[in-house]
């Protein structure tokens, strides 16, 4: 491997935790990013031992890209190829994370997904707190398509897909904190078609419903969307008014998802 090569393994290995350190701090400190609370309610210390627990191994997304780039796949180095595989890998995670996460829900293989779920209010390291076999499987999903398509149709590009962990990492961290940072006027546009903090927020409070990793589409053309998600975020970020129970909905809720 090339000296950057493994630079940016090393950086998937840890910027998940370097991430939730952040906005841990963002939120002890009450940095203006953190006043839109989603849930006026504690995270409580067993909870935050458990995800620490968990987030033990979280490297393992760089160990799995790792083993595909050992074996000589992802070989591509143009800027075309960089482009394209981040496009190619950003579209399959969104289509195998919604599809492998309903598929957790089920009965015969929630105990894949459980662990994730003993967090009802999630915090930033709860986006690390998953069991080894989600994380593996959730992995393996991703690059095993990509592998294929890289021997089979065109070669890809290691730093494409790497830059999607990278990017994932991130914004999966804020992505589970119980706290909004959008904007007043994010669901005008962006909103309709991106997943938003409270959009997650309300898949674990409620455990069904809200599925979508960055986006809502699937969610739509499934159903499985909660619809009451935008009126929550108003009453969260225009009104300024947290949720007071795990519970609590907004308005209408029929059609509530599954």
């Amino acid at each position: 491997m090339s000296a950057s090569e493994t630079a940016m393994l090393c950086l998937i290995a840890v910027i998940g935790h370097l991430m939730a350190l952040f906005w841990l701090c963002v939120e002890d400190y009450e940095v203006d990013l953190s006043r839109d609370r989603i849930y006026d309610l504690p995270i409580k210390d067993p909870q935050v031992r458990r995800e620490l627990k968990n987030s033990l191994h979280t490297p393992l997304h760089a160990v799995v890209l790792m083993i595909f780039l050992l074996a000589g796949l992802f070989s591509s180095r143009s800027v075309g190829s960089f482009f394209a595989s981040l496009l190619l890998t950003a579209v399959w995670a969104e289509i195998w994370h919604y599809s492998s996460h309903r598929a957790f829900h089920l009965k015969s293989l929630h105990w894949i997904h459980a662990e994730h779920h003993k967090s009802r209010l999630s915090s930033p390291f709860t986006a690390l707190s998953f069991s080894f076999w989600e994380k593996f499987i959730f992995d393996l999903g991703i690059l095993g398509a990509l592998a294929l398509i890289d021997i089979f149709v065109f070669n890809l590009n290691f730093f494409g897909i790497a830059a999607w962990f990278a990017a994932y990492l991130v914004i999966n961290s804020y992505g589970h904190a119980n706290y909004e940072i959008r904007s007043e006027n994010f669901m005008e546009v962006k909103g309709k078609y991106i997943t938003s903090t409270v959009y997650h927020a309300l898949h674990h409070s409620r455990y069904t419903g809200n599925y979508g990793l960055g986006t809502r589409f699937l969610d739509r053309v499934f159903k499985t969307e909660w619809p009451d998600s935008e009126a929550v975020f108003d009453q969260v970020v225009v009104q300024k008014k947290p949720l007071s129970s795990l519970r609590e909905t907004v308005g209408e809720t029929e059609g509530a998802a599954k």
